[in-house]
């Protein structure tokens, strides 16, 4: 198991999505929870201090950049690594969050190996 009680807060809109990656993240061992909106993303972010967020980047009230920065903001509480996972082109997405030790961003075309495989290397494992 990779992440054994580590628990995944996935910030998306989409709920097939909800769906594949809570089965690939519970198989893997993490304890997955989910938000469907940028702003039940952010309580939830505050409430459980999650992980890891899996974080979409397209999505009603406020959207995943928005996400992004607010909790950046409140980086005083928690430090908290982000799988972005998103339809956006990458470009566009690095032009306002960029990749580093903290931060991986994956396509949603990408395999759930490598969405896992990711999340591993964000999380030390």
């Amino acid at each position: 198991m990779t992440g054994a009680a580590k628990k995944v807060l996935i910030i998306d809109d989409d709920k097939i999505i909800h769906s594949i990656l809570r089965l690939a993240f519970t198989k893997a061992g993490y304890q997955v929870f989910p938000a469907l909106d940028a702003m039940q993303g952010m309580m939830m972010a505050k409430q459980i201090k999650p992980d890891l967020i899996v974080l979409d980047i397209m999505m009603p009230a406020g959207g995943g950049f928005v996400v992004y920065d607010r909790l950046q903001m409140m980086s005083g509480s928690f430090q908290v690594p982000f799988l972005i996972f998103s339809s956006v082109n990458r470009d566009e997405i690095l032009k306002r969050i960029p990749e580093g030790p903290q931060v991986i961003v994956l396509a949603k075309t990408a395999s759930m190996e490598s969405v896992i495989e990711s999340a591993g290397r964000l999380l030390g494992a």
